[in-house]
């Protein structure tokens, strides 16, 4: 198994469940596909990671979409966590950046104030859309806030990336701790009280990459157990077949006008796969 990119779900007999997902190699291919800056490669990074963690927790593989919608220079920051292993996401403006807030990278000002929304897709093909206010910016404080507001969960949830100055990803993941129905009040406590001995979770992954040892920590003085161990990815749902269906969706004005140039190159905003349809093609695909 690739340890650099994996999700584990664990479950305490006293009633408190637990996953942790580490994502250092998907946060550098998110990186190097989009020419992320570190600002914003930090911030995908924690927003992409939060929407495995939140997917994690619903049944039957519900895709999750988290949309960060904030008025820093960051912009909007989007990710998917979909069939229950892989994920994509994109940076509105990958290249913002600002200076360093206590010698890190600020991503609370580089999100800004405004709001983020949850989509859950499940396999039923419904969906259900619910928001809640960013309360920080900082993305894993907002996504507990949202849960809190929005779905009346009470969780604790740890995001980071660390990034190297030579914009290297070093570190990348996070654990979502919640209690269930009737779980003990002592265990609750037990476990608050473990978190406040990890320390910042971008540091402990950067010396521990596999996450070895940070279920034992969270989880010390419980009995608990290993649920399942799923490899993640960065992968996107587009295709030369969905590309040609949206060409083949345009009106007969702006296809006409897409005939007028040698080629038309059409890019991903999920994963930046460049697609380009030269102008035979395009004949052939507008047959009328």
């Amino acid at each position: 198994m690739d340890t650099a990119n994996y999700i584990a779900r664990y479950i305490a007999d006293e009633g408190v469940r637990l996953s942790i997902a580490v994502t250092t190699q998907i946060a550098e291919e998110a990186k190097r596909r989009h020419d992320l800056y570190p600002l914003a490669a930090a911030a995908l990074g924690r927003t992409m990671t939060g929407a495995v963690l939140l997917s994690s927790d619903y049944k039957n593989k519900e895709s999750v979409t988290v949309k960060i919608a904030g008025d820093g220079p960051l912009g909007g920051i989007v990710a998917d966590a979909y069939n229950g292993t892989n994920v994509r996401g994109y940076v509105d403006n990958p290249h913002a950046t600002l200076p360093l807030h206590q010698g890190k990278l600020d991503v609370g000002s580089g999100v800004g104030e405004g709001n983020i929304v949850v989509t859950r897709y499940s396999h039923l093909k419904t969906s259900y859309t619910s928001q809640a206010k960013l309360v920080s910016g900082e993305i894993a404080e907002d996504l507990a806030y949202y849960l809190l507001t929005s779905e009346q969960t009470a969780s604790t949830i740890s995001l980071g990336v660390l990034v190297n100055p030579d914009y290297r990803i070093l570190a990348s993941g996070g654990f979502f701790v919640q209690a269930l129905p009737g779980a003990e009040d002592g265990a609750v406590a037990i476990v608050e009280q473990n978190i406040k001995g990890i320390g910042p979770i971008s540091q402990y992954l950067a010396e521990c990459p596999d996450g070895a040892g940070l279920a034992d920590k969270i989880l010390a003085g419980l009995q608990y157990k290993l649920l399942n161990k799923e490899v993640l990815k960065f992968a996107c749902t587009c295709s030369r077949e969905r590309i040609e269906k949206t060409l083949l969706s345009l009106n007969g004005h702006d296809q006409d006008e897409l005939l007028k140039d040698d080629q038309v190159e059409l890019v991903c905003h999920y994963c930046g796969t460049k697609y380009v349809v030269t102008r035979a093609e395009l004949k052939k695909l507008y047959v009328r």
